[in-house]
C-alpha cells in the first residue's frame, strides 16, 4: 500500500494529517484506529507514523504491536479529559 498510515487515519478521520496529534480529536480518532487491520501498514511505517503523531522516537516490531500502543495513547488522551 502506498498510503502512509498517518494518511490513512487523517483521511478516515476527515482531519489534516497535523491534526491527529490533537487531543480533542481522540474521540473521532479512537473508533477508526479500532477498526484498522493492523497489518494494513509495515511495521516501520507503524514506526515512523507514530514517532510523527507523538514527536519522539518509536519503534515497534510488529504492527500489532503499534497498533495496540496508539489505541492505549488514544485512550489515555480520552480519558484524561482530551475532550472539551
Amino acid at each position: 500500500m502506498s498510503e502512509k498510515m498517518v494518511e490513512y487515519v487523517a483521511e478516515s478521520c476527515n482531519l489534516y494529517i497535523s491534526n491527529i496529534r490533537l487531543s480533542e480529536n481522540s474521540a473521532v480518532i479512537l473508533p477508526v484506529v479500532e477498526n484498522m487491520d493492523p497489518s494494513l501498514f509495515s511495521a516501520e511505517d507503524w514506526s515512523t507514523s507514530l514517532s510523527y503523531i507523538f514527536m519522539k522516537p518509536l519503534s515497534f516490531q510488529t504492527p500489532a504491536a503499534a497498533k495496540d500502543y496508539y489505541l492505549k495513547e488514544l485512550r489515555q488522551k480520552f480519558s484524561d479529559g482530551g475532550l472539551t
